[in-house]
């Protein structure tokens, strides 16, 4: 009869079987991160998130944006957010930067972007403002050109009760791309135009409620009023030193697709979110 010589179970063999399993463990670990990567160039849902090139899939940014979104819901573009919701904002908006890969701003900046929310100190006090009744803000749009052509516009829509259901600000600069994330902007004019009167306000200087003789010019008060614009220039030689001294402001770009941009304001440090308006959004903010 023979017996089988018995295993030798010493410390090396045990390393060695430990070792190899941690291997083979760590191939399949890389080769499901390349199958990861693969996947990430395919279409989700028929559609390509146009920042996809960090290898993570489009369904975990697509994932991402979603929960950034959800977390902006109520927070009237920042000025109702509470420390606990920036937090919550901040991060999703920092989970979505880390999967957002390169940045094209040729296929992606031209168009218009509507303000969804901002930590910047010099728009939430316009907001926080408007609690007052004295002032209300509409809608806020960035409307870039094509980075060739480096134009923007900033555009501010706001009534001023009782006598104004409406005024447009708009901001007008250049833009000089330094990197696919940082664009410099220098600031050229603003325009004030677009006055449209109350009910009230058509009601006051209405000639039907005043003498016939002063009809007239009450009425063209009120044509000289809704046509209004009144446009100022930004630059002068004391703005023009002081950019030689210190720089024009920038905008740096941390994440870009089609229909979603967030920047960060330097100097300032303040944060914007924007979605692309598009036909369909436009139409329906009219209604």
């Amino acid at each position: 009869m023979k017996f089988r010589r018995p295993l030798n179970l010493t410390t090396e063999t045990l390393s060695h079987s430990g070792f190899s399993c941690a291997r083979a463990s760590r191939r399949q670990r890389r080769a499901r991160e390349k199958s990861g990567r693969a996947s990430s160039t395919a279409p989700s849902n028929g559609q390509v998130t146009g920042a996809v090139t960090s290898g993570f899939s489009a369904q975990e940014v697509e994932q991402r944006k979603s929960e950034l979104l959800s977390a902006l819901v109520g927070v009237s573009r920042g000025a109702e957010a509470g420390l606990e919701q920036r937090s919550v904002i901040e991060e999703a908006k920092t989970n979505l930067e880390s999967v957002g890969g390169s940045i094209d701003l040729e296929r992606h900046l031209e168009g218009k972007w509507k303000l969804v929310y901002t930590t910047s100190l010099d728009l939430l006090p316009l907001f926080w403002f408007g609690y007052t009744q004295l002032t209300k803000i509409g809608d806020i749009y960035q409307e870039f050109s094509k980075p060739e052509e480096g134009k923007v516009k900033n555009i501010i829509s706001a009534a001023f009760p009782p006598f104004l259901d409406s005024g447009t600000l708009t901001v007008r600069a250049s833009f000089d791309v330094r990197s696919d994330r940082r664009i410099q902007l220098g600031f050229e004019e603003a325009e004030v135009n677009g006055l449209q009167l109350s009910d009230l306000g058509k009601t006051v200087l209405s000639p039907a409620l005043i003498s016939p003789a002063r009809g007239f010019p009450n009425m063209r008060l009120m044509q000289l009023i809704q046509d209004f614009s009144f446009t100022a220039p930004l630059t002068t030689p004391l703005s023009g030193a002081v950019r030689d001294t210190v720089g024009n402001p920038t905008f740096l770009l941390t994440y870009l697709d089609e229909t979603l941009l967030i920047g960060r304001a330097i100097p300032g440090e303040g944060v914007y979110i924007l979605e692309k308006e598009t036909q369909s959004t436009s139409e329906s903010s009219e209604e």
